[in-house]
């Protein structure tokens, strides 16, 4: 367990972010503003690439940050790629095939190393509170937990960490709320959303005699993704998620629709 610092020491202000997705702009435009909003401490839910042209960037990003991380599913598919192919295959769509495939042949063996040394979860001390970082749930490494969820499900990821703070990704999509003395999180994607917002989303958690939990979106220089996109021959689809903070399916869907119209 991170101990962060000791209970009598001042507030903390903790960054949460989540599925980054090889968008570097974003990360750093959202790091920067939560430095500027007086962020203590970094973490990372997870899904640090697939489908942005930036994976070595964002990883070297976060080792020399030093931002706390997990690993999130895109994460372990792209370092199972090889073994991993043939059921892919059988079950994906051959743009998220694409995806897997080219950031395992982007990372680099240091950064192949370090996101494969990334653990399912992270519980960390922060003075007397605690808190428990992973990516899907603690009961499943594929959920979705979100405003949706069942109770009993909440109360079941509840009773199984026993911790202040649950923080989750997966989602693309900001939630809070509070079961008992547990606050569930998601802070959104900083990379790659799916609400219909292009600008990265990442949380605030003010931990003191009061807890805070706020959501911030930042705007990005998304014209130098999308230029990198183009200069990595990427498919044109994953410039129109970037661009309307959609995820693939629905992308498929619309830029379908333009070609029929």
């Amino acid at each position: 367990m991170h101990q962060i610092r000791k209970p009598s020491d001042p507030i903390q202000c903790v960054a949460l972010l989540s599925d980054i997705h090889a968008n570097l702009p974003a990360l750093e435009a959202t790091y920067n503003h939560a430095l500027d909003h007086g962020a203590q401490l970094f973490l990372n839910a997870g899904d640090t690439v697939g489908y942005g042209p930036f994976p070595n960037e964002c990883l070297d990003f976060i080792r020399f940050k030093k931002i706390i991380s997990v690993k999130g599913d895109y994460d372990r598919k792209v370092l199972e790629f090889p073994k991993k192919k043939n059921v892919f295959e059988q079950k994906k769509h051959p743009l998220r095939i694409f995806a897997f495939q080219w950031a395992y042949e982007q990372l680099s063996n240091r950064n192949f190393q370090i996101l494969s040394n990334f653990s399912e979860f992270e519980k960390i001390s922060i003075g007397s509170k605690t808190l428990y970082l992973t990516h899907g749930s603690p009961l499943s490494r594929k959920a979705y937990l979100g405003p949706h969820t069942p109770q009993t499900e909440l109360a079941m990821n509840k009773k199984l960490i026993q911790t202040e703070f649950l923080v989750t990704g997966n989602s693309h999509i900001f939630w809070k709320e509070q079961v008992d003395d547990t606050v569930f999180i998601n802070p959104g994607s900083v990379g790659r959303q799916d609400d219909g917002d292009s600008r990265a989303s990442y949380v605030l958690l003010s931990i003191g005699e009061s807890i805070r939990v706020e959501n911030f979106r930042v705007s990005y220089d998304i014209t130098s993704l999308l230029n990198a996109v183009e200069v990595y021959n990427l498919p044109f689809v994953f410039s129109y998620m970037f661009q309307n903070g959609v995820n693939l399916e629905k992308a498929l869907a619309a830029l379908s629709k333009t070609e029929i119209d």
